[in-house]
């Protein structure tokens, strides 16, 4: 047994480092006491700064010690001499960067650089390029590092062009490099901007990134970084802010607009009234309590009123609705919507550029069958190029979606129904006020803000599970029928004031709980919940709320 080495036991290693871990732990603490003593008394010098130092090596993201270290240089700019304050700040960033080697994707390190720089009176912007370019190398998608990157070229003289040249070149040597694409799509509209949108890029430089983002998803079409920034490049046309439809109602004096696009008060300002030709000042409200919404009312003044005809017009920038009412209650007028009226908000790209992607997305398609990402781009494209033509081929090719990419299916399909939707808006004459969408295997409900004036919607034989949508966007509703369905919850429903018919027959609805929202419909007078799981004692609850309202439960 001499001579032979002894085997340190796991329980035995165990306790060692736990004692080491002891002392580092004491002194950590004694030099977190020391640092705050010297911060609350504010007390910088260069102990102070050894003190940090030591803290900060160990732990990086301490952000209070580096604020100490802060404060610590902008007091030394006011004692120390220029070369003694340089030698100070090119310590800090050398000790910066050692921090940054250890952890490089600290908040706290790089913002701290940032400070040293905007401090020094002459940084050497060149020199944090080229850190910029080492840390790239080691990790390309490190977003921390691009964020620097940025400061960097905005307080340097670095030409935008000469930072698409270095994205290109890390885009070469990486196509996964979603950060360089990312980038390329803040620079490219600066160095080279569309005539008519400064935020887009010229059809010139738009067909040879065209070119360079299908060398990329041809090279690997699973990559989701180059499917993005394609979609990028064919763009989204913005939608316009203009008037939907004008209700009016004499029974309520109230005078209802619905905006395209969400709009504040503020924006309120920009809708002209006039009755009977005369301008007139009226206070808006909206009809939620967000900041923005699609649906804003005033009262209507009497005193301005004749007793036969009147004539009431709405401005809002280039749109304008007018209703003219001879002796009836109440009256809307809507705008004519068509194929175009959604088409718009899929594309700025021209025609052309967007048949020639489309083609070869056929042909990657071709090649790589069962593809998500080539899949979900041909739908887009079909659609922003001719939805009526294309309609069967989006259908078919979402309900593939559905199967080669299951963990999304519900996306599918609601994108499906939003298209559905669109479509059936496109088809209808708004004024019409009864929507039927009844079988239409819908899962979601949108672009309410078309629907505001109806007074009837059959959403029945669907699939929907919840109604919490804003349906107190349609506020002339009276009638809505969502029965045979899957739906567990309706607090969308809440606060429909108009409403006086509700059928839920045929759904999942499970207690009287979920039913509360409809005890805030004041017109309401029949509803119907057959078929649910709703308990007897639930139902006779129900009965004692709302005791003037025809409950139709088995």
């Amino acid at each position: 047994m001499h001579g032979r080495l002894k085997v340190k036991t796991t329980a035995v290693q165990e306790e060692e480092k736990r004692i080491k871990r002891q002392k580092k732990l004491k002194l950590f603490q004694g030099a977190l006491a020391a640092a705050f003593k010297k911060i609350h008394s504010k007390e910088y010098d260069p102990e102070g700064l050894y003190i940090t130092q030591e803290i900060l090596a160990a732990n990086s993201d301490y952000y209070t010690i580096w604020n100490y270290r802060k404060n610590a240089f902008l007091h030394f700019k006011n004692t120390k001499t220029s070369d003694e304050l340089l030698k100070c700040f090119q310590d800090e960033l050398s000790f910066l960067q050692n921090c940054l080697k250890n952890n490089p994707k600290s908040y706290s390190c790089w913002n701290q650089r940032c400070f040293v720089l905007l401090t020094m009176s002459d940084p050497d912007w060149k020199k944090e390029l080229q850190l910029c370019d080492l840390f790239l190398q080691f990790d390309d998608r490190n977003f921390h590092c691009w964020d620097y990157r940025r400061f960097v070229v905005q307080h340097s003289a670095v030409l935008p062009g000469e930072e698409i040249q270095f994205t290109h070149k890390l885009i070469e040597n990486n196509f996964s490099n979603y950060s360089s694409w990312h980038y390329r799509s803040k620079l490219l509209p600066i160095e080279c901007p569309d005539a008519s949108d400064k935020n887009r890029i010229g059809e010139k430089m738009l067909l040879e990134e065209l070119e360079l983002v299908q060398n990329a998803f041809f090279t690997d079409p699973n990559d989701q970084s180059a499917w993005f920034y394609h979609r990028w490049l064919l763009g989204r046309g913005e939608t316009k802010q203009s008037l939907l439809s004008l209700h009016v109602s004499l029974l309520d004096n109230k005078l209802t607009c619905t905006l395209r696009k969400p709009a504040s008060i503020k924006d309120c300002s920009r809708l002209n009234v006039y009755i009977n030709d005369n301008p007139h000042v009226v206070v808006w409200k909206g009809c939620n309590q967000g900041k923005y919404q699609h649906v804003w009312q005033s009262d209507l003044p009497k005193k301005d009123l004749f007793s036969g005809e009147n004539k009431i017009k709405v401005e809002f920038g280039s749109s304008e609705l007018m209703v003219e009412m001879t002796g009836q209650d109440e009256a809307i007028s809507c705008i004519q919507t068509n194929t175009e009226t959604f088409r718009q908000s899929s594309s700025d790209a021209k025609l052309s550029v967007l048949t020639e992607e489309l083609k070869s997305c056929e042909e990657l398609n071709d090649l790589e069958p069962g593809n998500k990402w080539v899949m979900l781009t041909l739908v887009l494209l079909m659609r922003a190029i001719d939805p009526t033509h294309y309609s069967s081929q989006v259908h078919d090719t979402l309900h593939e979606l559905c199967t080669v990419d299951g963990m999304r299916q519900c996306y599918y399909q609601d994108l499906m129904s939003k298209f559905v939707i669109e479509d059936h808006i496109a088809a209808v004459d708004l004024h019409q006020r009864c929507i039927d969408l009844h079988g239409k295997a819908l899962t979601r409900v949108c672009r309410f803000e078309f629907f505001s004036t109806i007074t009837s919607l059959n959403l029945s034989h669907n699939q929907l599970h919840s109604l919490n949508s804003p349906f107190k966007l349609l506020h002339c509703l009276q009638k809505l029928d969502v029965s045979e369905n899957e739906i567990v919850e309706i607090s969308g429903l809440k606060d429909l004031t108009k409403l006086v018919l509700l059928n839920l027959d045929s759904n999942k609805i499970s207690s009287l709980k979920t039913l509360e929202p409809v005890t805030t419909c004041a017109a309401l007078q029949k509803i119907s919940v057959k078929s649910n799981r709703i308990p007897l004692e639930d139902i006779d609850s129900l009965l004692q709320i709302l005791p003037n309202v025809e409950i139709v439960y088995e």
